[in-house]
C-alpha cells in the first residue's frame, strides 16, 4: 500500500514499511540518551517538564479547594468505578500504592514497596516499607496488600483484566508480598501503580468506602455526597508532609459554574475546560494556567462485525475523509494535537506512524472499489462531555463523512445507555475519549484489540501473539519494539480512527504554587497556598 501526504512526503512516494522504519529510527535517535530502565523518550513536544512528585518539607498550612471535571460518585479504588477520573484523583491522596509512576518518564519509583525482585519469570517479590500505619493507627502489612489485590480481581472492575495472569498472592511475612503468575507479567509495575492499599480487616465492611481509611498523605474528614469531600493532612504519614492542611473537593460538574467559581475564588483549582473557556480565564490577572501533554485522546472505534465496515477499504476511506489538522486548529485551539499512532505519544510503547492525509478523492475511490460508489449509512454512538469540544468534533465528523457519501446518524445518548450499547457491541461507530491510565501500551492495546477482548469484533492472531509477548516480557526494550509492531498493524488495518491527543490544561488562582503536572491526572501533595 502507498500513500501520499502533503509537505515533505510529496517529494516521492514511499511504501508504508519504508516510512515506518524511518520514523522509528528518528524516534530512537531522539530518545536514546533519555532511555533508562522502564524509561521512554519524553513526549515529542513537551509543553512543560515535570519533576518527580514528592511532598513538602514544611508543616501543612492553608486550604486548597478543587473542582474536578466530573461528579464524585465512588471512592472505592478497587471496585467498578476504579477507572473513573474522580475516583483516581481522590484515591491518590487517601491511599498509597506499592510503586508510583514518575511523571517525567515511564519509570516506577518505590512507595510502599522499597524494593522488588523477580527470582524467576513467574514470581515477583516485594519488600514493604516498615512502620507504615493506616489513618486509624493500625499497621499496614503484607496481608493488606494481598487482600487489596484479591478484592480488585474479585470485583471484576475495569482494572481486573490487568491481573488475569495472577496465580497466587502470598504474604510469607508482614513485610514481604509474593505474586506468582501463570505466565510472565512484564506489566507488573504499571499495574501495581493502580493498586491502592486498604486495610484487609475493614475494606469489605458495608459503607467503608463512604469514609475510607488509607495510609496516604491525606485522611477523610467529612463527605457530603454530590457536594463536598474534605480531606485533612495525615499527621502520621510516613513520607514528606503535603503542602496544605486541608484539601477540599467541591462538586461543580457544570463547566460554566466551575469557571465562575474559579474567578470568584470559591475554588482554587480546576481543569478539563474547553478552549473557549480557557481563553476567557487567561484574561484574568488572578488566574494562571499550565498545559501539559496527557495520556488521554479521542478515538473512533469501528465495529468490524458490521458490514460494510468489515471491509478495510471502507474504514480507510472514513479516515482519509477527515481533515484532522483543520479540526485541531479550529476546534481544539491549544487543547489537542494530531495523533500519529493508535496511542498517545506520552505512553510507553508509542511508535509514530505515517499520518493519513486529508484526501476526500482517495476516500471516494476506496468506497467505489469496495462496491459503494454512492456511500452507505451507519450510526455513531457517543456520550457528550467525555472531553473538551466533543460536541463540535462530532458535528465535524458527520460533515466530513457526509462529503464522501457516508451518512452517519447521530447516536448521542446519556452515559448509562451509551455504555450499555458499547459493551454489547450494539453500534457501528463509537466516538469517545480514552485514557492510558498506567502510561503503558498494554493498558490500551492489550485491553482493546486482542481477539479475546472482543471490544469491536476484531480478530488478528498475529496481533494477539505480538501483544501477548509484549505483556509477558520483562525486557522493556523488547516490549517497546513489539508495541511498535502492534501500532503499525492497528494503524494500517484502520481498526479505529485516532485523530487527536489531548493537552491537559490546569487553571488555578494566584497564590497556588508547587503543582507538579503529570500526563494522567493531577495530585496536590506538593501544592502550597498563599493568601
Amino acid at each position: 500500500m502507498t500513500r501520499t501526504t502533503r509537505g515533505s512526503f510529496n517529494e516521492r512516494r514511499m511504501t508504508r514499511r519504508e516510512w515506518f522504519r524511518g520514523a522509528v529510527l528518528l524516534a530512537g535517535t531522539a530518545s536514546g540518551a533519555a532511555m533508562t530502565g522502564w524509561g521512554e523518550a519524553a513526549p515529542r513536544t513537551p509543553i512543560l517538564a515535570a519533576a518527580s512528585p514528592v511532598g513538602t518539607s514544611g508543616t501543612p498550612t492553608g486550604t486548597l479547594t478543587v473542582a474536578l471535571p466530573y461528579r464524585l460518585v465512588d471512592m472505592d479504588p478497587l471496585g467498578t468505578s476504579a477507572a473513573e477520573e474522580d475516583t483516581k484523583v481522590v484515591g491518590a491522596h487517601v491511599f498509597d500504592k506499592l510503586v508510583v509512576r514518575s511523571p517525567k518518564s515511564p519509570t516506577y519509583l518505590p512507595s510502599l514497596a522499597v524494593k522488588w525482585e523477580t527470582p524467576d519469570p513467574l514470581t515477583w517479590a516485594f519488600t514493604l516499607r516498615p512502620n507504615v500505619k493506616f489513618h486509624d493507627g493500625s499497621p499496614l502489612v503484607a496481608g493488606d496488600v494481598r487482600a487489596s489485590l484479591e478484592r480488585m480481581i474479585a470485583q471484576k472492575g475495569p482494572f481486573a483484566p490487568l491481573w488475569a495472569a495472577v496465580d497466587t498472592v502470598d504474604a510469607p511475612s508482614d513485610l514481604v508480598v509474593r505474586i506468582k503468575t501463570k505466565t510472565p507479567l512484564g506489566t507488573m509495575l504499571p499495574n501495581l501503580s493502580l493498586l491502592s492499599i486498604a486495610p484487609a480487616a475493614k475494606m469489605n465492611q458495608p459503607g467503608f468506602f463512604n469514609q475510607p481509611i488509607g495510609s496516604g498523605p491525606f485522611r477523610v474528614a467529612s463527605y457530603q455526597r454530590d457536594n463536598l469531600l474534605v480531606l485533612e493532612a495525615n499527621p502520621g504519614y510516613w513520607g514528606s508532609a503535603p503542602g496544605v492542611k486541608t484539601l477540599r473537593f467541591k462538586d461543580i460538574p457544570e463547566i460554566a459554574a466551575r469557571v465562575t467559581a474559579l474567578i470568584t475564588g470559591e475554588i482554587d483549582f480546576t481543569y478539563g475546560l474547553p478552549p473557549d473557556q480557557l481563553a476567557s480565564l487567561q484574561a484574568h490577572k488572578d488566574i494562571h494556567t499550565i498545559a501539559t501533554p496527557s495520556f488521554t485522546y479521542y478515538f473512533i472505534l469501528i465495529n468490524i462485525q458490521r458490514p460494510p465496515l468489515t471491509d478495510k477499504r471502507v474504514r480507510q476511506a472514513m479516515t482519509y475523509a477527515l481533515d484532522v489538522d483543520a479540526m485541531v486548529k479550529t476546534l481544539m485551539k491549544g487543547s489537542g494535537r494530531r495523533m500519529t499512532a493508535p496511542i498517545a505519544s506520552t505512553i510507553f510503547g508509542y511508535a509514530p506512524q505515517r499520518p493519513y492525509a486529508y484526501d476526500p478523492a482517495k476516500a471516494k475511490q476506496l468506497l467505489a472499489a469496495a462496491g459503494l460508489p454512492n456511500g452507505f449509512e451507519c450510526t455513531m454512538i457517543w456520550n457528550p462531555d467525555s472531553g473538551p469540544q466533543d460536541r463540535e468534533l462530532a458535528q465535524a465528523l458527520f460533515s466530513y463523512w457526509s462529503a464522501i457519501g457516508v451518512k452517519v446518524k447521530n447516536g448521542q445518548s446519556e452515559r448509562a445507555l451509551w455504555l450499555d450499547r458499547l459493551l454489547k457491541l450494539d453500534w457501528d461507530i463509537n466516538f469517545q475519549t480514552v485514557t492510558g491510565t498506567t502510561g503503558d501500551a498494554d493498558y490500551l492495546l492489550g485491553r482493546l484489540y486482542t481477539t479475546r477482548a472482543h471490544r469491536m469484533g476484531y480478530a488478528n492472531p498475529q496481533l494477539d501473539q505480538i501483544l501477548d509477548a509484549a505483556a509477558q516480557s520483562v525486557d522493556q526494550r523488547k516490549r517497546k519494539l513489539l508495541y511498535a509492531e502492534a501500532c503499525e498493524i492497528v494503524w494500517d488495518d484502520a481498526i479505529g480512527i485516532y485523530p487527536i491527543e489531548l493537552i491537559l490544561t490546569y487553571a488555578f488562582r494566584q497564590g497556588v504554587t508547587g503543582l507538579v503536572p503529570n500526563p494522567s491526572f493531577p495530585t496536590f501533595t506538593t501544592v502550597t497556598v498563599q493568601r
